[in-house]
């Protein structure tokens, strides 16, 4: 029987040196992730963190000197994925490319592929004995969706083939299935993954993956497809301002647990303020009030998405 398994998951940090910026609390956010971080060191039984994208606002040098600064005073083991905000478009000179970013954050650079716009920026780690820790790549330079490409889906295969024993947990920035109403919406389907239909059939192909953990989309959701657990975590310095800690456990061989708790980052007036800006950035790109009341409310998320326990069979909230 397995020791339970208990990290942390932090998303869409958007670290700025500048400033605040539309509804994002970028220039407090080295701020509020460090107190996060100091919340974290004082978990004894916490295994590792999990990053899972979008660090900086933009990823120009200042930005990633403050996350590097911020990120020394964790003690924890920590893994890193790449989000859009993590790498310069084709089309820009100044910031880190994917490859910067790969280099930085990846320790298996080197086994990956060199070409300019290949993807290179994901890993395999076992962190426990019966779990493997898939990183993925959902980055594409051209815009703020996401794909996967064909070589890291081959490479993926191959490592879901090599780990078929193990329960599987797979990080990844964009989701593979829509979580709100604003996907549909012309111009705003970049927040799923393009190919995500096509990883869905792979991963029901290979039932060992049972928890896949998303960022990008600042939603607070917790899914069950199939014979798998997504859970799509809040931004730390978005509204609802947030992060989540989950559990695994194995309480009978070959049946596994899986609880999360969704913690806020900030006090509630400046999640309240964190409220109104997002309400007034959606509203000035022109979506109606009570479009962005339900964008908000979805944001937050209901009790079952914030906080559960799933055995893979029936959902518990506890």
């Amino acid at each position: 029987m397995m020791t339970p398994l208990h990290f942390a998951q932090i998303s869409d940090i958007h670290i700025s040196s500048v400033g605040d910026y539309e509804e994002i609390l970028s220039g407090r956010a080295a701020g509020i992730l460090e107190t996060v971080l100091a919340d974290l060191n004082r978990q004894p039984d916490l295994d590792f963190v999990l990053l899972t994208g979008d660090l900086f606002n933009t990823p120009e040098p200042p930005n990633v000197a403050l996350f590097q600064q911020v990120i020394q005073t964790l003690r924890k083991p920590y893994y890193i994925i790449p989000g859009n905000h993590d790498r310069r478009n084709a089309n820009q000179s100044e910031g880190l490319t994917r490859h910067d970013f790969a280099r930085l954050f990846n320790p298996q650079v080197e086994a990956r592929p060199t070409h300019p716009a290949a993807q290179n920026g994901y890993w395999s780690v076992t962190v426990k004995p019966e779990v493997q820790l898939i990183g993925l790549d959902s980055n594409r330079d051209t815009d703020w969706g996401g794909i996967i490409d064909a070589a890291q889906i081959e490479w993926l295969e191959q490592e879901l083939r090599a780990h078929a024993d193990k329960l599987i947990v797979l990080a990844v920035h964009h989701p593979f299935h829509s979580l709100a109403p604003v996907d549909f919406e012309p111009g705003w389907s970049n927040f799923v993954c393009d190919n995500g239909p096509d990883m869905l059939a792979l991963l029901d192909r290979h039932p060992q993956v049972k928890l896949v953990l998303t960022g990008h989309h600042h939603q607070t959701k917790a899914d069950e497809l199939g014979h798998r657990l997504h859970l799509a975590c809040p931004a730390l310095a978005v509204y609802p301002c947030a992060y989540r800690t989950l559990r695994l456990a194995q309480p009978a061989e070959g049946r596994w647990q899986i609880e999360w708790q969704t913690h806020p980052t900030t006090d509630s007036a400046t999640l309240a303020e964190a409220r109104q800006m997002m309400l007034a950035a959606w509203q000035k790109a022109g979506f109606a009030a009570d479009f962005v009341e339900q964008h908000a409310v979805l944001a937050y998320g209901n009790d079952w998405d914030r906080q559960g326990r799933w055995d893979g069979s029936e959902n518990e909230q506890s």
